[in-house]
């Protein structure tokens, strides 16, 4: 590849990229400005929790997941990708530092919120491929994906954005870029607040234990 031309390409993507999570973030400030969210460490609560509306889409077993699957618990989402070279497998690792502190600080008999991750690049990301995927970090982790049909109305719903490089059908090497914020729904599977990047393992444990205990769990 010309030097040129890839040196253009990186400021291109690192644009684009810095464009997205602003304007991800927009809905989630907006909110926040119209009534004082709760203190935490680095969690943005929304003054009331949004209501999602359902959505379809599959998990690593192939099996269906909706927003029926977010009810009954409380869980931290992550929108990302497989072939995600760093941001991803960070997010995932904090993530399972979090569920440890989590699992140590809360004991047992407790449900701790589950971790999801949802990928917004189908056409590589299959259930098996997910599986495998998430498998390097906890095999409890919740992988899903699913056509963009039904991925853009629930990214564009949470404030989460992301894109897709052009690229010739059936290739396996092409650039994705996409939001970084990690989700919190409530048992409601309602949008309770999001944890914007940079992301701490011991900030989000800190602000989700407070908030556990500020609804009666633990």
């Amino acid at each position: 590849m010309n030097p040129d031309r890839f040196t253009i390409r990186i400021i291109v993507m690192a644009v684009l990229v810095a464009f997205l999570s602003a304007t991800a973030g927009v809905a989630f400030w907006k909110i926040t400005q119209a009534k004082k969210a709760t203190p935490r460490n680095s969690l943005i609560v929304l003054p009331e929790p949004r209501v999602l509306a359902d959505f379809d889409l599959i998990d690593q077993q192939s099996d269906p997941f909706s927003l029926e699957d977010l009810k009954g618990n409380w869980s931290l989402i992550f929108f990302g990708f497989t072939h995600c070279p760093d941001v991803c497998p960070t997010a995932l690792y904090e993530l399972q530092q979090v569920k440890n502190t989590l699992e140590q600080e809360i004991g047992e008999g407790v449900q701790i919120p589950r971790i999801v991750f949802i990928s917004v690049d189908p056409e590589r990301d299959t259930p098996n491929k997910l599986q495998a995927y998430l498998s390097h970090f906890d095999p409890s982790f919740i992988g899903v994906t699913g056509k963009h049909e039904q991925l853009l109305p629930l990214t564009r719903q949470v404030g989460i954005a992301y894109r897709i490089e052009e690229h010739e059908s059936g290739a396996t090497q092409y650039g994705v870029d996409h939001s970084t914020g990690i989700l919190l729904t409530n048992p409601a599977g309602r949008l309770h607040g999001v944890f914007p990047a940079p992301h701490g393992a011991t900030e989000i444990s800190a602000d989700v234990l407070a908030t556990l205990r500020e609804s009666g769990n633990p």
